[in-house]
């Protein structure tokens, strides 16, 4: 990426945010450092990555670099600004324009999951609307299905999530403004 496109990507990010600074959630797009630590706890194998709230793509190009195949990979994002951005970037990767809320319809024909990375802010988004995004999740899995989502909480994001996605790990990311918490749960039977 080169300078003049990073610059024009965090004007668009800071654009969103103001438009929308709940469902942004952060005044600054993803770290690499974050991005890579998220890409590495997918697991290996075939099958769906499907991405939420990937914003301008720090986590996308990650996936992309750690070796997810761009026919695999469905990023989920609300701002048709984003998706615009998105499609231009990132040519050949599915790039849907819809709410989270709705996954399991928007994502019917790409399911089950291998796995659900997350950067959606869940700790700024409505508490209905959470539970909605949540209670989505266990329709796109099966066994062994990763949900890698992040927050800037010391405490994970995902209160309410099905007991089917079981805590598998927890970390901390400190190169990333602000420091960021990375949990991945790991569904069951």
């Amino acid at each position: 990426m080169t300078e003049m496109q990073r610059r024009t990507g965090f004007w668009q990010f800071s654009r969103e945010f103001l438009r929308d600074p709940r469902g942004i959630g952060a005044l600054f797009p993803s770290s690499p450092f974050l991005a890579r630590r998220m890409a590495g706890l997918v697991p290996t194998g075939d099958g769906t990555v499907i991405e939420l709230g990937p914003g301008l793509g720090p986590v996308t190009r990650a996936l992309l670099e750690g070796g997810i195949a761009k026919t695999d990979l469905v990023l989920v994002e609300r701002s048709l600004n984003m998706v615009q951005h998105l499609r231009a970037q990132f040519p050949g990767v599915e790039v849907i324009h819809g709410d989270a809320a709705e996954l399991a319809t928007l994502v019917a024909d790409r399911l089950p999951a291998r796995a659900i990375v997350s950067s959606l802010p869940l700790r700024s988004i409505p508490p209905q609307v959470v539970e909605r995004i949540l209670a989505e999740l266990p329709k796109c899995a099966q066994p062994g299905t990763a949900l890698i989502q992040f927050t800037y909480h010391p405490l994970s994001s995902c209160r309410g999530l099905s007991p089917r996605f079981g805590h598998n790990r927890a970390s901390f990311v400190w190169r990333n403004l602000p420091p960021a918490r990375v949990d991945r749960f790991l569904f069951s039977d």
